[in-house]
């Protein structure tokens, strides 16, 4: 739908270029900070990612119609492919904003 996948793989590319760089530089055991760093950032977020594409995919009309409807549906998703906002943040928006109406 988003794409959505391309901005982890740039994420990982970019660590790894970074940690290739100081493992050439002569640092010892370069890998373990990039795997700490992508189960941090990238796995975490991906579990959040799963969570909202199980409901879109459940609910694909009334989301499309959100889309459509609110412009805002199409900025956040920007601000998630920018690295500006996470998965995580908006599905912690939903639940609050659920939890207000109840």
């Amino acid at each position: 739908m988003s794409g959505e996948g391309i901005r982890p793989a740039i994420v990982s590319g970019f660590k790894a270029a970074e940690e290739i760089d100081l493992a050439l530089g002569g640092a010892d055991n370069a890998k373990e900070p990039y795997t700490q760093s992508i189960a941090q950032e990238c796995n975490t977020d991906m579990v959040w990612a799963s969570r909202l594409a199980r409901a879109f995919y459940q609910f694909t009309g009334a989301v499309y119609q959100a889309g459509l409807h609110f412009p805002r549906t199409t900025q956040l998703i920007s601000k998630i492919l920018c690295s500006e906002l996470r998965y995580a943040d908006i599905a912690n928006r939903a639940f609050h904003s659920s939890e207000a109406v109840l």
